[in-house]
């Protein structure tokens, strides 16, 4: 009798740790959504092409990241758009970068999967990305605000409290700026978001939200503090997720599982809510401007809506709750538009969820 020994492999589950749409809810792409895609960068070091294919999502390629790298946050943008010699519009490339485990900032070849360029910082480790809004004509000042430039920069948040700008002109990547240097304590910057194309929004690990002017060198417009936290919690209160409404107010989630409203032009707190029963790591807008949603560590996916009122201007209210995950959630994307509606969210195993429709929000896969 012959005998055959087998042996099986576990199969490796590397978290994810970010996801990003190639296109942001305010860019919506109507007339060719086949270009739509959907990164996901995992623990390993590998970034994950998904295309939704009507609602299929097949996995198109896999970047390969270095030995001993993780992807801690992922950015895409669009170059500008170009005239053809016809005069009809052809839509800028796709251009993806992700941050992790190292100084640099790195861009990825979509053609072969391998990095582009890697380009140093500050020397500092940068634990958050963000992307500039993309240039659209019809806002006032938009070029002026940016020097003329109509393509999108890049932020990161360092772990010396400085954030850095990256421009990204003439297909390249060059460091642009260093803001932060006059902060005194020298906090980890987790979260960041553009207000606008020129007022960046940072949250750090000491209980604080600071909002800069990237037009001026290092201009600190506002310094925001969240206060003491309640009894028995850690000193200083993590601010793990920044966000900003159209209409400029800002949204924060932090490791006390609260949701936090500021008023986008005196930045003062307006509205608290405890919605989450562990840290909030990650927040998205929906693109109708209508809805907002939150993750943590308590596994929920929750849906707020923003209600404006007369006297008040916008509030949040809790919508719905749902678990998608049996463990932490720690990034979350969402593209939304009148023919495709999609929430994307991963955390500390290999799945992630995708809900589509979300106007009756029902789990897809």
């Amino acid at each position: 009798m012959e005998v055959h020994r087998s042996r099986f492999i576990p199969y490796p589950t590397p978290a994810i740790n970010a996801v990003a749409f190639s296109h942001s809810t305010h860019h919506t792409l109507e007339s060719d959504r086949s270009s739509l895609r959907l990164a996901v960068g995992r623990a390993n070091g590998d970034i994950e092409i998904w295309n939704p294919l009507q609602g299929a999502w097949v996995q198109e390629t896999t970047f390969h990241g270095g030995q001993d790298r993780s992807v801690e946050g992922l950015a895409w943008i669009q170059e500008p758009d170009e005239v053809g010699p016809n005069g009809e519009k052809i839509p800028g490339q796709l251009r993806l970068f992700s941050i992790g485990y190292a100084s640099s900032i790195t861009e990825w070849n979509l053609a072969t999967g391998l990095p582009l360029r890697h380009v140093e910082g500050n020397g500092s480790e940068p634990w958050c990305l963000a992307a500039q809004p993309p240039w659209k004509s019809w806002q006032k000042d938009s070029v002026a605000q940016s020097g003329g430039f109509q393509g999108q920069q890049l932020i990161t948040g360092c772990a010396d409290g400085t954030l850095v700008t990256f421009n990204t002109q003439e297909n390249d990547l060059v460091l642009h700026k260093t803001l932060g240097n006059v902060i005194e304590k020298k906090a980890r910057v987790l979260s960041v978001a553009w207000q606008t194309r020129k007022i960046v929004v940072a949250g750090y690990a000491d209980s604080t939200i600071r909002i800069f002017n990237t037009a001026k060198k290092g201009s600190l417009i506002r310094t925001i503090s969240l206060g003491a936290g309640p009894k028995g919690a850690p000193k200083e209160t993590l601010v793990w997720a920044v966000n900003c409404l159209p209409n400029g107010d800002i949204v924060s989630g932090d490791s006390l599982g609260d949701i936090r409203l500021y008023e986008g032009k005196h930045y003062s707190q307006v509205q608290q809510l405890s919605g989450h029963a562990a840290d909030v790591l990650d927040l998205a807008v929906g693109g109708d401007y209508n809805t907002l949603f939150s993750v943590g560590m308590d596994r929920r996916t929750i849906m707020w809506k923003l209600k404006s009122t007369p006297d008040k201007g916008v509030r949040i209210v809790r919508h719905s709750i749902h678990t998608h995950h049996e463990h932490d959630v720690k990034t979350l994307a969402v593209f939304d538009s009148k023919k495709l509606s999609v929430i994307a969210s991963g955390g500390t195993l290999a799945h992630f969820a995708i809900v589509m429709d979300l106007a009756n929000y029902h789990i897809r896969s």
